[in-house]
């Protein structure tokens, strides 16, 4: 009878502790660093939308996934990447991106990472009871008289049985993207060494990616061109340059470009 009981049991006591937990994407959300709710809202092109939209894809290099939405103008304001033992639905990678605003959530498909077996207690209690019966016979001056009795004995107490259980456990992830407003268009980096030796500086910034329908796309900036100066200011790094375009948002401009040993010359009206 146990048995049967402990097999209905331990289904439901899983399913209800599994109800009770927080969602692995609300609970493990991290924030990109320099994304503060307030940065995102003076950054994002457009206004968070009802329902965002919903991507999925195989888990891949974090670079390359960052660069691929980069170059489409949306840049990351969060993930949540964790392991669990129970199924995490997408509509709960969803409902954290309608919570933190993005505009576009990308849920890594689930990649199994193995099965963990345990147990579980299970304390039953346990009753028994047991009955006797007896007859004494006395003899006296009078004759035998024989006398008849019964009674019962119950014994309380508890039984533990360990019902065994397998977790099958995968890597669940999502990234959450908001759509930027971009002045130029452009990502940007330091010179490597090699690139100093070449240009004889330490000075300027190289493209590292162009931003679809951006100033710099219309205006035919390429990856690997290397501004050197801004409105004839020596830039000297990637950081110093993405300070003069915010400063001169809306304006427009004239850049110092070498590209492959060539100087170029580019007037580009920035988008404010």
């Amino acid at each position: 009878m146990i048995k049967p009981l402990l097999n209905l049991f331990v289904p439901l006591f899983l399913a209800l502790v599994l109800a009770g937990c927080v969602s692995g994407y609300k609970e493990f959300y991290k924030q990109a660093q320099g994304v503060a709710p307030e940065v995102i809202a003076a950054r994002r092109a457009t206004p968070p939308p009802a329902i965002p939209i919903v991507v999925r894809a195989q888990p891949a290099d974090p670079k390359v996934i960052l660069d691929a939405y980069a170059k489409r103008g949306y840049i990351m304001i969060g993930n949540s990447m964790f392991n669990s033992g129970r199924p995490e639905s997408d509509d709960s990678a969803i409902l954290q991106a309608q919570a933190v605003g993005a505009d576009l959530v990308l849920i890594l498909n689930p990649r199994y990472t193995g099965s963990v077996t345990s147990s579980i207690p299970i304390t039953t209690p346990t009753t028994s009871t047991s009955y006797s019966t007896g007859t004494a016979t006395a003899y006296g001056p009078g004759g035998p008289v024989t006398a008849y009795g019964s009674g019962t004995t119950t014994t309380y107490g508890t039984t533990t049985n360990y019902v065994p259980f397998t977790t099958h456990r995968s890597d669940y992830g999502a990234v959450y993207f908001v759509r930027q407003r971009f002045g130029l268009g452009t990502f940007n980096r330091d010179l490597n060494d090699t690139e100093r030796q070449e240009l004889q500086t330490n000075k300027g910034a190289v493209v590292r990616l162009v931003v679809d329908g951006t100033p710099a796309f219309n205006a035919d900036l390429l990856v690997g061109d290397v501004v050197t100066a801004i409105d004839g200011i020596a830039i000297a790094n990637a950081q110093a340059f993405t300070e003069h375009l915010r400063e001169r948002r809306g304006k427009q401009v004239s850049l110092s470009i070498v590209r492959r040993g060539q100087r170029i010359e580019k007037a580009i009206q920035l988008d404010p």
